[in-house]
């Protein structure tokens, strides 16, 4: 058990930026999802009579 602290800080760092990665797409999803009613809104308004 000569470099544990080494494994663990470096397991620690890969989970920390998979979660960074997950957010950063939860972010974008979102920013999507709003674009997206957005021109759905825009688009029954230019439809309606």
């Amino acid at each position: 058990m000569q470099h544990l602290e080494y494994m663990t800080a470096a397991y620690i760092l890969i989970w920390v930026a998979i979660l960074l990665y997950f957010l950063s797409l939860s972010k974008r999803e979102k920013a999507i999802w709003k674009e997206l009613r957005e021109l759905r809104a825009a688009l029954t308004k230019d439809n309606t009579p």
